[in-house]
């Protein structure tokens, strides 16, 4: 795990919380004692003991060691420091990152500090006398109470570390995978390969922050770099090295290589500037193949899984760049394919569009009155899109790999033409006589060496059988296909990563950066028109007890079905999200108080009698929430006042029994529980 995608801004909130609740303020630290927030509030016997040199170097020491421990031992530990003060430190384990919080320090009783004073004091410039005057200021904390007070610390601060990790990454690789992407589709074919190499180059120096990078070309059993950029540049764009080990396992795994062994370097014939080098494949570019090299630079394994998809997608390019330099030997077919192209690359957020556009295209360009369209699914190969075939009569038909003329040009990738059905090499199956003529194409759809179909066209409208001309045309405009269908389903998943970006894995509703974008553009509609709005937080009672007595898995069943019923009881134009954790939030536009109140004590009525007890151990009959409302203008204007009036609000409603709502109030006036 990255600290990159950690929000400190959120840990820091989420520490001022605790310290609040807890009495005890945090810092927080990485495991090598990093430090990452201090606390918000400080200790003044800490101060005068470390304002003396000696002191200081203790105390850090003994912070140090006391992380190290926390984080070997994975648990909470209380320790004793300088002073004969206590310190609590949680270590907080999220896969491979380690973060550890470290307590003020505090006394269990009174008698430890008298000890200190007539002990050490002096050295601290502290005398017995002083007693009293310093009493007021020490914190005293019962062990129990300690103890109580850890693990739902530790169990907050783990639940905010992954989820900020998981949106914060989520978030990443979308503009990782969206700034890629555009790059490439910026890029107005036909241009020279060396201007593709310069933008991918240059994109990766910048997004990962990279010292130097390179494309090599293979070139009769050696790699000649075509192309360098970075601080080595000069160095390393005149390199020629022979096919190795590393490099041929990357090309044939398509998996990254690396290595930082500064004598493989050497022996590879990398010169000494060089200190570790990783190899990315594989980069298709016309007959032959390159490789990416980075040098001199750390990747996480999401930077480097992204260079990989990033890669893909430059080999497809690449390779539309080799059909336009072919299609360029045949100007009246390279006009056909431009239309072809204009005609898909509108139906590229279709696929249901994109299938059917393929199909009309492919016999519009050959002058055939039928075609299909089959892709794989399932081990198999099943028709997605038909012309001049009744599509009723083909939904439910699926060949295996390698069964049929289809199955067999899939199988092998390779184009197949059929003059007269009658005359078929006895290696391919005849196929059923519905075809008006014996002629038939089937061409396989491929890209960067995936299998990805069978494009099929029969019935010349003129009776005539299909030429090689015809085929040559239609395995032209089958790359074009393979293209269109590898970028269709990239953007797909470009937009998939937007909507997990703003949406709760678990739920299903709105993140709190969704909301956050909603909040700021509900106070500047509501100020432009002078218009209301209300916004209210809730949590569900008692659902760490649920938790503990019912699991995780059962808690999750319950966030999801109450994300439902909220859902199912608001209006349609109210935001509801998942704030963090058990914690909700209902964003009400142009909504005042008294219609607020009403929309709560709707959502809370319909959570309590929608769920039926079906739980084994906890407690409690019935799931309930408790709310906090505030209102826009007169509870704040802005989303941290309006926040922080709802969360006092919803503070009181725990504080005065739970399973209520309550409005949130001046502090000359009372606030309303309802």
């Amino acid at each position: 795990m990255n600290l990159e995608f950690i929000d400190i801004q959120s840990l820091s909130a989420m520490r001022n919380a605790i310290s609040e609740i807890t009495d005890l303020s945090f810092s927080i630290y990485d495991s090598m004692g990093g430090l990452l927030t201090p606390p918000k509030n400080g200790d003044r016997l800490l101060s005068q003991i470390t304002s003396y040199s000696s002191g200081r170097e203790e105390y850090e020491a003994f912070i140090r060691k006391g992380i190290s421990k926390a984080a070997i031992r994975n648990d909470t530990s209380i320790l004793m420091g300088p002073a004969a003060q206590h310190y609590l430190f949680i270590p907080i384990n999220l896969s491979n990152l380690i973060l550890v919080l470290v307590s003020n320090p505090f006394y269990l009783q009174k008698n430890d500090f008298e000890q200190f004073l007539a002990k050490n004091g002096p050295r601290f410039g502290i005398s017995l006398s002083s007693l009293e005057s310093w009493s007021g200021l020490i914190r005293i904390i019962d062990y129990a109470s300690v103890q109580k007070m850890s693990q739902p610390v530790k169990f907050l601060f783990e639940a905010i570390l992954k989820s900020s990790y998981e949106r914060n990454l989520n978030h990443k690789r979308y503009q990782w995978t969206k700034t890629l992407i555009d790059v490439l589709f910026n890029i107005q074919l036909p241009v020279p390969s060396e201007e593709v190499y310069s933008l991918v180059l240059d994109a990766i120096l910048f997004l990962f922050n990279v010292d130097t990078a390179s494309i090599m070309i293979r070139e009769k059993g050696s790699f000649k770099t075509a192309m360098a950029s970075g601080r080595l540049r000069e160095d390393t764009g005149s390199l020629r090295i022979k096919d190795n080990k590393l490099l041929s396992q990357s090309i044939e795994t398509l998996r990254l290589a690396s290595t930082n062994d500064i004598m493989e370097i050497s022996a590879l014939g990398f010169p000494d500037s060089v200190t570790s080098v990783q190899i990315f494949p594989r980069i298709s570019c016309d007959n032959t193949y390159g490789i990416l090299l980075v040098y001199n630079s750390i990747l996480s394994r999401e930077e480097s899984y992204s260079i990989l998809e990033f890669l893909k997608i430059v080999s497809l390019v690449l390779k539309n760049l080799s059909l336009q330099n072919a299609y360029n030997k045949c100007v009246n077919s390279i006009e056909v394919l431009n239309i072809a192209s204009a005609r898909l690359c509108p139906k590229l957020h279709d696929p249901d569009g994109l299938y059917e556009a393929i199909v009309d295209t492919a016999t519009d360009l050959i002058k055939a009155e039928k075609g299909s369209l089959m892709l794989p699914e399932n081990d198999g190969l099943t028709i997605k899109a038909v012309k001049g075939i009744n599509k009723w009569l083909t939904q439910d038909i699926r060949i295996n790999a390698g069964e049929g003329v289809a199955g067999k040009v899939f199988n092998e990738g390779k184009p197949f033409l059929a003059k007269d059905v009658e005359t078929l090499d006895p290696l391919y199956p005849k196929p059923r006589r519905h075809y008006k003529t014996g002629s038939f194409i089937s061409v396989p759809l491929t890209c960067n060496a995936e299998r990805m179909g069978v494009l099929n066209v029969s019935d010349k409208t003129t009776g005539e059988e299909f030429t090689e001309l015809d085929l040559n045309l239609l395995n032209y405009f089958a790359s074009y296909a393979s293209i269109a269908l590898k970028v269709s389903g990239y953007r797909n998943l470009a937009e998939h990563m937007k909507e997990l970006s703003i949406t709760d894995h678990v739920t299903g509703l709105f993140n709190r950066r969704y909301l956050e974008e909603r909040f700021t553009e509900e106070i500047n509609r509501s100020e432009r028109y002078n218009l209301s709005f209300s916004f209210g937080i809730f949590d569900i009672d008692d659902f760490k007890l649920f938790n503990d007595t019912e699991g995780h898995l059962a808690g999750d069943a319950i966030l999801k079905e109450l994300a439902r019923i909220s859902l199912a009881s608001s209006r349609v134009y109210d935001v509801i999200c998942r704030y963090g954790g058990e914690e909700f939030a209902i964003l009400m536009p142009q909504t005042g108080k008294d219609e607020a109140s009403h929309i709560a004590e709707r959502i809370r009525k319909n959570i309590k009698e929608g769920f039926t007890a079906r739980w084994e151990k906890f407690p409690r009959s019935s799931i309930t929430i408790s709310m906090g409302i505030a209102s826009f203008p007169e509870d704040g204007k802005s989303a941290g006042e309006l926040t922080k009036n709802a969360d006092a609000a919803l503070y009181k409603a725990k504080a005065s029994g739970k399973d209520k709502t309550i409005i949130h109030k001046k502090q000359t006036e009372s606030s309303d529980s309802i």
